[in-house]
Protein backbone atom coordinates (compact mmCIF):
# COMPACT_ATOMS: atom_id res chain seq x y z
CA UNK A 1 0.00 0.00 0.00
CA UNK A 2 2.98 2.42 0.85
CA UNK A 3 3.93 4.11 -2.18
CA UNK A 4 7.85 3.85 -3.73
CA UNK A 5 9.88 6.75 -2.10
CA UNK A 6 9.77 9.91 -4.31
CA UNK A 7 6.68 8.77 -5.66
CA UNK A 8 4.34 11.34 -4.74
CA UNK A 9 2.70 13.43 -6.97
CA UNK A 10 3.27 17.02 -7.07
CA UNK A 11 -0.63 18.22 -7.26
CA UNK A 12 -3.68 17.07 -6.36
CA UNK A 13 -7.66 17.95 -5.41
CA UNK A 14 -7.16 17.03 -1.83
CA UNK A 15 -4.80 16.03 0.45
CA UNK A 16 -5.67 14.00 3.58
CA UNK A 17 -3.80 13.44 6.40
CA UNK A 18 -4.16 10.84 8.94
CA UNK A 19 -5.14 7.61 8.01
CA UNK A 20 -7.44 7.08 10.71
CA UNK A 21 -11.55 6.07 9.91
CA UNK A 22 -12.16 9.29 9.10
CA UNK A 23 -9.42 10.09 6.31
CA UNK A 24 -9.38 6.65 5.01
CA UNK A 25 -13.58 6.88 4.59
CA UNK A 26 -13.49 10.52 3.24
CA UNK A 27 -10.44 9.34 0.62
CA UNK A 28 -12.32 6.05 -0.30
CA UNK A 29 -15.73 7.90 -0.86
CA UNK A 30 -13.83 10.82 -2.84
CA UNK A 31 -11.91 7.93 -5.11
CA UNK A 32 -15.00 6.14 -5.96
CA UNK A 33 -16.30 9.63 -6.93
CA UNK A 34 -12.96 9.82 -9.59
CA UNK A 35 -11.51 12.59 -7.44
CA UNK A 36 -7.91 12.83 -7.63
CA UNK A 37 -7.11 12.25 -3.42
CA UNK A 38 -3.54 11.93 -1.67
CA UNK A 39 -4.19 10.27 1.67
CA UNK A 40 -1.23 10.66 4.03
CA UNK A 41 -0.53 9.00 6.91
CA UNK A 42 2.56 9.38 9.75
CA UNK A 43 2.82 5.96 10.92
CA UNK A 44 3.09 2.45 8.68
CA UNK A 45 -0.27 0.23 9.19
CA UNK A 46 -1.29 -1.96 10.96
CA UNK A 47 -0.56 0.98 14.07
CA UNK A 48 -1.46 1.03 17.65
CA UNK A 49 -4.01 3.77 18.45
CA UNK A 50 -5.08 4.52 21.85
CA UNK A 51 -8.57 4.02 21.90
CA UNK A 52 -11.37 2.24 24.07
CA UNK A 53 -12.13 0.07 20.81
CA UNK A 54 -16.14 0.46 21.36
CA UNK A 55 -18.59 1.47 18.29
CA UNK A 56 -22.04 2.32 18.66
CA UNK A 57 -24.01 0.45 16.14
CA UNK A 58 -24.26 2.72 12.92
CA UNK A 59 -20.39 2.25 11.65
CA UNK A 60 -22.17 -0.75 9.99
CA UNK A 61 -24.68 1.37 7.82
CA UNK A 62 -21.78 4.32 7.10
CA UNK A 63 -19.48 1.49 6.42
CA UNK A 64 -21.90 -0.09 3.66
CA UNK A 65 -22.36 2.98 1.98
CA UNK A 66 -18.41 3.52 1.59
CA UNK A 67 -18.32 0.01 0.25
CA UNK A 68 -16.82 -1.55 2.30
CA UNK A 69 -17.31 -5.35 2.59
CA UNK A 70 -19.05 -6.93 5.44
CA UNK A 71 -16.54 -9.61 6.31
CA UNK A 72 -13.79 -6.97 5.44
CA UNK A 73 -14.68 -5.24 8.61
CA UNK A 74 -15.64 -7.91 10.59
CA UNK A 75 -13.17 -9.92 10.85
CA UNK A 76 -11.46 -7.09 12.72
CA UNK A 77 -14.96 -6.64 14.94
CA UNK A 78 -16.64 -9.04 17.74
CA UNK A 79 -20.52 -7.72 18.15
CA UNK A 80 -21.46 -6.69 21.48
CA UNK A 81 -25.36 -5.72 22.79
CA UNK A 82 -24.42 -2.30 24.83
CA UNK A 83 -22.72 -1.46 27.76
CA UNK A 84 -24.03 -1.87 31.81
CA UNK A 85 -23.24 1.34 33.39
CA UNK A 86 -22.17 0.81 37.07
CA UNK A 87 -21.90 3.57 39.68
CA UNK A 88 -21.00 1.22 43.19
CA UNK A 89 -23.88 -0.63 43.93
CA UNK A 90 -26.35 0.77 41.32
CA UNK A 91 -26.69 0.62 37.30
CA UNK A 92 -28.33 0.14 34.09
CA UNK A 93 -28.34 -1.33 30.62
CA UNK A 94 -26.99 0.69 27.64
CA UNK A 95 -28.67 -1.18 24.62
CA UNK A 96 -29.85 0.37 21.24
CA UNK A 97 -32.49 0.03 19.41
CA UNK A 98 -34.00 1.80 15.97
CA UNK A 99 -37.97 1.94 14.22
CA UNK A 100 -36.40 -1.79 12.90
CA UNK A 101 -35.71 -3.20 16.19
CA UNK A 102 -32.44 -4.02 18.26
CA UNK A 103 -28.73 -2.84 17.09
CA UNK A 104 -25.32 -4.17 18.00
CA UNK A 105 -22.35 -1.85 19.10
CA UNK A 106 -18.80 -3.19 18.18
CA UNK A 107 -15.80 -3.80 20.26
CA UNK A 108 -12.85 -3.64 17.76
CA UNK A 109 -9.00 -4.02 16.93
CA UNK A 110 -8.47 -0.78 15.80
CA UNK A 111 -4.87 -2.04 14.08
CA UNK A 112 -6.64 -4.07 11.76
CA UNK A 113 -9.65 -1.73 11.25
CA UNK A 114 -7.88 0.78 10.69
CA UNK A 115 -5.97 -1.31 8.28
CA UNK A 116 -8.34 -2.29 6.24
CA UNK A 117 -10.35 0.67 5.68
CA UNK A 118 -6.88 2.37 4.74
CA UNK A 119 -6.28 -0.73 2.37
CA UNK A 120 -10.31 0.16 1.01
CA UNK A 121 -8.98 3.62 0.32
CA UNK A 122 -6.29 2.69 -1.50
CA UNK A 123 -8.35 -0.02 -3.55
CA UNK A 124 -10.77 2.68 -4.43
CA UNK A 125 -8.39 4.85 -6.22
CA UNK A 126 -6.92 6.81 -3.61
CA UNK A 127 -2.83 7.63 -3.32
CA UNK A 128 -1.85 6.27 -0.08
CA UNK A 129 1.60 7.20 1.42
CA UNK A 130 2.40 6.23 4.70
CA UNK A 131 4.97 6.99 6.88
CA UNK A 132 4.95 10.78 5.47
CA UNK A 133 4.07 13.53 7.77
CA UNK A 134 2.27 16.85 7.55
CA UNK A 135 4.38 19.31 8.03
CA UNK A 136 2.85 22.68 6.86
CA UNK A 137 0.51 24.26 4.75
CA UNK A 138 1.26 25.50 1.78
CA UNK A 139 -0.76 29.63 1.82
CA UNK A 140 -1.63 31.52 -0.96
CA UNK A 141 -3.50 34.63 -1.86
CA UNK A 142 -7.01 32.59 -1.72
CA UNK A 143 -5.85 30.87 1.47
CA UNK A 144 -4.65 27.00 1.86
CA UNK A 145 -3.32 25.60 -1.16
CA UNK A 146 -1.35 22.35 -0.27
CA UNK A 147 0.99 20.86 2.43
CA UNK A 148 4.46 20.71 2.63
CA UNK A 149 4.95 16.95 3.80
CA UNK A 150 8.20 14.66 5.52
CA UNK A 151 8.34 11.68 2.79
CA UNK A 152 11.09 8.66 4.12
CA UNK A 153 13.39 10.86 1.27
CA UNK A 154 12.89 13.99 2.52
CA UNK A 155 10.43 17.30 2.55
CA UNK A 156 8.24 17.22 -0.11
CA UNK A 157 6.07 19.73 -1.30
CA UNK A 158 2.19 19.03 -2.50
CA UNK A 159 -0.46 21.40 -4.14
CA UNK A 160 -3.96 20.86 -3.73
CA UNK A 161 -7.11 22.34 -3.83
CA UNK A 162 -7.87 21.36 -0.12
CA UNK A 163 -5.96 20.25 2.54
CA UNK A 164 -8.13 18.03 5.05
CA UNK A 165 -7.45 17.47 8.24
CA UNK A 166 -8.12 13.90 9.74
CA UNK A 167 -5.49 13.73 12.44
CA UNK A 168 -7.12 12.96 15.67
CA UNK A 169 -7.07 14.76 18.72
CA UNK A 170 -3.65 16.73 18.38
CA UNK A 171 -4.63 17.90 15.19
CA UNK A 172 -1.10 19.29 13.27
CA UNK A 173 -3.54 20.31 10.47
CA UNK A 174 -6.08 22.08 12.97
CA UNK A 175 -3.19 23.74 15.13
CA UNK A 176 -1.47 25.48 11.38
CA UNK A 177 -4.61 27.00 10.47
CA UNK A 178 -4.87 28.82 13.89
CA UNK A 179 -8.29 27.18 15.13
CA UNK A 180 -7.47 24.73 18.21
CA UNK A 181 -8.44 26.16 21.23
CA UNK A 182 -7.54 24.82 25.38
CA UNK A 183 -9.22 21.91 26.61
CA UNK A 184 -10.63 23.51 29.90
CA UNK A 185 -13.00 20.82 30.99
CA UNK A 186 -13.37 17.61 31.34
CA UNK A 187 -9.36 17.44 31.70
CA UNK A 188 -8.81 14.21 31.70
CA UNK A 189 -5.76 11.66 31.11
CA UNK A 190 -6.55 8.48 29.00
CA UNK A 191 -4.62 5.02 29.97
CA UNK A 192 -5.57 1.75 27.99
CA UNK A 193 -4.49 -1.57 28.15
CA UNK A 194 -5.44 -5.00 26.45
CA UNK A 195 -6.06 -7.79 28.76
CA UNK A 196 -7.04 -11.99 28.46
CA UNK A 197 -10.79 -11.76 27.88
CA UNK A 198 -12.35 -11.86 31.43
CA UNK A 199 -15.06 -14.72 32.35
CA UNK A 200 -18.77 -13.67 32.30
CA UNK A 201 -17.86 -10.59 30.03
CA UNK A 202 -19.09 -11.78 26.74
CA UNK A 203 -21.38 -10.14 24.79
CA UNK A 204 -21.52 -6.35 26.38
CA UNK A 205 -18.76 -4.24 27.98
CA UNK A 206 -19.33 -2.43 31.08
CA UNK A 207 -18.73 1.48 32.02
CA UNK A 208 -17.32 1.71 35.71
CA UNK A 209 -18.13 5.19 37.10
CA UNK A 210 -16.04 6.37 39.98
CA UNK A 211 -15.10 10.05 41.62
CA UNK A 212 -14.12 12.30 38.75
CA UNK A 213 -13.14 9.33 36.55
CA UNK A 214 -14.35 6.18 34.98
CA UNK A 215 -13.11 2.93 33.35
CA UNK A 216 -14.31 1.23 30.46
CA UNK A 217 -14.00 -2.75 30.04
CA UNK A 218 -14.90 -3.70 26.27
CA UNK A 219 -14.36 -7.14 24.65
CA UNK A 220 -12.36 -7.22 21.54
CA UNK A 221 -11.57 -9.73 18.89
CA UNK A 222 -8.79 -12.11 19.80
CA UNK A 223 -10.25 -13.14 22.95
CA UNK A 224 -9.10 -10.06 24.69
CA UNK A 225 -10.38 -7.46 27.05
CA UNK A 226 -9.91 -3.42 25.97
CA UNK A 227 -9.11 -2.00 29.32
CA UNK A 228 -9.58 2.01 29.17
CA UNK A 229 -10.24 4.56 31.67
CA UNK A 230 -10.46 8.71 31.55
CA UNK A 231 -8.45 10.32 34.85
CA UNK A 232 -8.50 13.64 36.26
CA UNK A 233 -5.33 15.10 34.99
CA UNK A 234 -3.15 16.01 37.90
CA UNK A 235 -2.76 20.23 38.46
CA UNK A 236 -0.03 21.92 36.80
CA UNK A 237 3.40 21.33 40.29
CA UNK A 238 1.24 18.32 41.78
CA UNK A 239 3.59 14.93 42.21
CA UNK A 240 3.25 13.01 39.07
CA UNK A 241 2.97 9.09 39.49
CA UNK A 242 3.97 6.75 36.01
CA UNK A 243 0.89 5.68 33.78
CA UNK A 244 1.33 2.46 35.50
CA UNK A 245 1.02 3.83 39.07
CA UNK A 246 -2.10 5.55 37.92
CA UNK A 247 -3.74 2.58 35.98
CA UNK A 248 -3.60 0.21 39.05
CA UNK A 249 -4.36 2.87 41.79
CA UNK A 250 -7.70 3.46 39.37
CA UNK A 251 -8.43 -0.28 39.34
CA UNK A 252 -7.83 -1.06 43.22
CA UNK A 253 -10.62 2.76 43.87
CA UNK A 254 -13.11 0.11 41.86
CA UNK A 255 -13.72 -3.35 43.69
CA UNK A 256 -16.21 -4.49 40.61
CA UNK A 257 -12.72 -3.46 38.12
CA UNK A 258 -10.60 -5.63 40.29
CA UNK A 259 -12.47 -8.25 40.99
CA UNK A 260 -13.22 -8.32 37.22
CA UNK A 261 -9.27 -8.47 36.46
CA UNK A 262 -8.46 -10.04 38.64
CA UNK A 263 -6.14 -13.37 37.37
CA UNK A 264 -6.37 -11.98 34.43
CA UNK A 265 -3.04 -11.04 32.42
CA UNK A 266 -2.20 -7.84 30.72
CA UNK A 267 -1.09 -8.29 27.36
CA UNK A 268 -0.05 -5.14 25.99
CA UNK A 269 2.38 -2.17 27.80
CA UNK A 270 -0.44 0.72 29.56
CA UNK A 271 -0.61 3.66 26.39
CA UNK A 272 -1.53 6.86 27.67
CA UNK A 273 -3.00 10.04 25.23
CA UNK A 274 -3.92 14.00 27.40
CA UNK A 275 -5.50 15.69 27.63
CA UNK A 276 -8.27 13.65 26.13
CA UNK A 277 -10.71 15.79 23.95
CA UNK A 278 -10.22 18.54 21.44
CA UNK A 279 -11.55 21.85 20.95
CA UNK A 280 -11.54 23.51 17.45
CA UNK A 281 -13.18 27.43 16.86
CA UNK A 282 -14.33 26.42 13.77
CA UNK A 283 -14.03 23.08 11.24
CA UNK A 284 -13.48 24.81 8.04
CA UNK A 285 -12.10 27.98 5.67
CA UNK A 286 -10.65 29.08 2.70
CA UNK A 287 -8.85 25.66 1.05
CA UNK A 288 -9.17 23.28 4.34
CA UNK A 289 -11.50 21.11 6.37
CA UNK A 290 -11.41 19.19 9.55
CA UNK A 291 -12.75 15.63 10.55
CA UNK A 292 -13.15 13.14 12.92
CA UNK A 293 -11.78 13.62 16.19
CA UNK A 294 -9.45 16.95 14.73
CA UNK A 295 -12.88 18.61 13.95
CA UNK A 296 -13.51 18.63 18.00
CA UNK A 297 -13.79 15.95 20.74
CA UNK A 298 -15.31 15.83 23.74
CA UNK A 299 -14.53 12.79 25.55
CA UNK A 300 -15.35 8.93 25.21
CA UNK A 301 -17.97 8.39 27.88
CA UNK A 302 -20.31 8.00 25.20
CA UNK A 303 -18.65 6.13 22.82
CA UNK A 304 -19.53 7.40 19.50
CA UNK A 305 -16.34 8.27 17.99
CA UNK A 306 -15.90 6.27 15.32
CA UNK A 307 -19.19 6.36 13.96
CA UNK A 308 -18.79 10.41 14.49
CA UNK A 309 -15.49 9.60 12.00
CA UNK A 310 -17.60 7.92 9.50
CA UNK A 311 -20.39 10.45 9.12
CA UNK A 312 -18.22 13.27 9.19
CA UNK A 313 -16.10 11.98 6.52
CA UNK A 314 -19.82 11.40 4.37
CA UNK A 315 -20.47 15.34 5.11
CA UNK A 316 -17.04 16.39 3.81
CA UNK A 317 -17.49 14.32 0.97
CA UNK A 318 -20.99 15.54 0.24
CA UNK A 319 -19.81 18.99 0.66
CA UNK A 320 -16.95 19.26 -1.48
CA UNK A 321 -19.56 18.04 -4.51
CA UNK A 322 -20.40 22.05 -4.34
CA UNK A 323 -18.89 24.94 -6.01
CA UNK A 324 -15.57 26.00 -4.25
CA UNK A 325 -16.89 29.26 -2.63
CA UNK A 326 -19.60 27.14 -0.94
CA UNK A 327 -17.87 23.77 0.44
CA UNK A 328 -16.73 25.11 3.70
CA UNK A 329 -20.06 26.80 4.98
CA UNK A 330 -22.11 23.62 3.71
CA UNK A 331 -19.96 21.39 5.74
CA UNK A 332 -20.37 23.43 8.58
CA UNK A 333 -24.20 23.81 8.56
CA UNK A 334 -24.34 19.97 7.91
CA UNK A 335 -21.76 19.26 10.86
CA UNK A 336 -24.08 21.54 12.71
CA UNK A 337 -27.67 19.76 11.45
CA UNK A 338 -25.58 16.36 12.28
CA UNK A 339 -24.06 16.90 15.59
CA UNK A 340 -25.57 19.42 17.25
CA UNK A 341 -27.85 18.07 19.43
CA UNK A 342 -25.82 14.63 20.08
CA UNK A 343 -23.02 17.23 21.16
CA UNK A 344 -25.95 18.37 23.60
CA UNK A 345 -26.51 15.20 25.01
CA UNK A 346 -23.15 14.46 25.43
CA UNK A 347 -22.02 17.84 27.93
CA UNK A 348 -25.34 16.76 29.61
CA UNK A 349 -23.26 13.42 30.73
CA UNK A 350 -20.78 15.10 30.66
CA UNK A 351 -22.30 17.72 33.55
CA UNK A 352 -23.14 14.68 35.60
CA UNK A 353 -19.76 12.80 35.53
CA UNK A 354 -18.45 15.59 37.05
CA UNK A 355 -20.89 15.48 39.71
CA UNK A 356 -21.30 12.34 40.93
CA UNK A 357 -24.52 12.48 43.49
CA UNK A 358 -26.29 13.67 40.38
CA UNK A 359 -24.84 10.44 38.51
CA UNK A 360 -25.39 8.03 40.96
CA UNK A 361 -29.09 9.40 41.61
CA UNK A 362 -29.30 9.26 37.95
CA UNK A 363 -27.76 5.59 37.03
CA UNK A 364 -30.12 4.58 40.33
CA UNK A 365 -33.51 5.88 38.62
CA UNK A 366 -32.35 4.37 34.47
CA UNK A 367 -32.30 1.18 36.54
CA UNK A 368 -35.80 1.45 37.49
CA UNK A 369 -37.15 2.96 34.41
CA UNK A 370 -36.25 0.67 31.75
CA UNK A 371 -38.22 2.94 28.92
CA UNK A 372 -36.51 5.76 29.88
CA UNK A 373 -33.05 4.09 29.53
CA UNK A 374 -33.86 2.63 26.83
CA UNK A 375 -34.20 5.85 24.71
CA UNK A 376 -31.05 7.03 26.34
CA UNK A 377 -29.01 4.31 25.03
CA UNK A 378 -30.73 4.50 21.48
CA UNK A 379 -29.45 8.29 21.44
CA UNK A 380 -26.18 7.89 22.60
CA UNK A 381 -25.76 5.15 19.76
CA UNK A 382 -27.09 7.63 17.02
CA UNK A 383 -30.34 5.12 16.80
CA UNK A 384 -32.72 7.82 17.46
CA UNK A 385 -32.22 11.39 17.61
CA UNK A 386 -30.57 12.78 20.03
CA UNK A 387 -33.46 15.47 20.90
CA UNK A 388 -35.50 12.40 22.26
CA UNK A 389 -33.63 12.34 24.88
CA UNK A 390 -33.29 15.73 25.93
CA UNK A 391 -36.88 16.12 26.12
CA UNK A 392 -38.48 17.64 28.73
CA UNK A 393 -40.24 14.82 29.32
CA UNK A 394 -37.18 12.23 29.55
CA UNK A 395 -34.81 14.44 31.60
CA UNK A 396 -37.71 14.63 33.58
CA UNK A 397 -38.33 10.86 34.14
CA UNK A 398 -34.48 10.87 34.85
CA UNK A 399 -33.75 14.11 37.15
CA UNK A 400 -37.43 15.01 38.50
CA UNK A 401 -37.80 13.55 42.51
Amino acid sequence: MSLPSGSLPSRCEVVIVGAGPAGSALAAALARAGRDVVLVEARRHPRSKTCAEYASPRIAEELALLGVARETWRTHAVPLQGMQVIVGSDSFPVRYADRSGARTAWGLDRRGFDAALAAHAHARGAVVAERTAFQRPIFDESGVAGAVLHCPDGPHELRARWLVGADGTHSRVARSVGVTRPVLAPRRLGLIARYEAAPNLDGHGEMHVGRDYYIGLAPVPGGQLNVGMALRLPRDGAPRATAAARFEAAVERLPAVGDRLRGLRRLTAIRGAAPIGHRVSRAAGNGWLLIGDAAGFIDPFTGEGIYRALRSARLAAEALEAPEQEVANRYLEARRAAFAAKDALTWLVQGMLAAPPVMSYAVRRLGSRSATAAILGSALGDCRPATDALSPAALARVLWP
